[in-house]
């Protein structure tokens, strides 16, 4: 594998995903940060097997494939790299080599074979919402209509707060996980006109 970005759009790219690396694991893949250019685009994607992020990063790829690179020291040296184009190149037995100007890393990475890949979901019939709903807390989505309550609970008190969607749609109800919305809240701009879409399946 090798592919070309902007240290911008890296440091942007894995400063999203690394949210979801867990800080103890008995699973040393999971430890890692997966770049995966083995399409047209490049995609990072870390999974602590509870919360999964992937983010598409701009950039080319010179060379096809795909690599996991330990998050911690990987983060490191993208942020220590000077303002311009980072190479990353992987090759025999995963070695990795990162240049940037006159800068070169060269570290060890795993096989993206090994990787826990994030559920596939079907982007079908999304629910929209507004980014500027501040959804922290928030563990209880229940949709009826053209109105969507959240509700959450700390044991001693409620809170319940009535979101009116643009559209109507069958009645949902769906638990989401406290730090799975603590962590998308700190991606999502927070623009009352951007929009968020929710997509659901059976498990996920």
């Amino acid at each position: 594998m090798k592919i070309r970005c902007l240290k911008s759009d890296l440091v942007k790219g894995v400063s999203i995903v690394s949210k979801a690396v867990p800080t103890k694991t008995t699973m040393p893949i999971l430890e890692c940060i997966l770049i995966d250019a083995t399409t047209d685009i490049i995609k990072l994607t870390a999974n602590d097997m509870e919360l999964g992020i992937e983010t598409v990063i701009r950039g080319q790829i010179d060379e096809k494939g795909m690599i996991a690179l330990d998050a911690r020291i990987f983060s490191d040296i993208v942020r220590k790299l000077p303002d311009n184009e980072i190479v990353i190149e992987s090759g025999v037995n995963f070695q990795t080599l990162i240049t940037c100007e006159k800068a070169k890393f060269n570290i060890s990475g795993k096989s993206g074979e090994d990787f826990s890949y994030l559920p596939y979901i079907e982007r079908e019939n999304p629910v929209s919402i507004s980014q500027f709903n501040k959804l922290m807390t928030g563990e209880l989505f229940d949709m009826n209509g053209d109105i969507l309550k959240v509700v959450s609970l700390d044991g001693h008190r409620i809170s319940i707060r009535k979101i009116e969607l643009k559209e109507s749609y069958e009645p949902k109800k769906i638990v989401v996980p406290g730090k799975t919305l603590i962590e998308v809240s700190k991606i999502l701009s927070g623009e009352a006109d951007s929009e968020v879409r929710l997509y659901f399946t059976a498990n996920h």
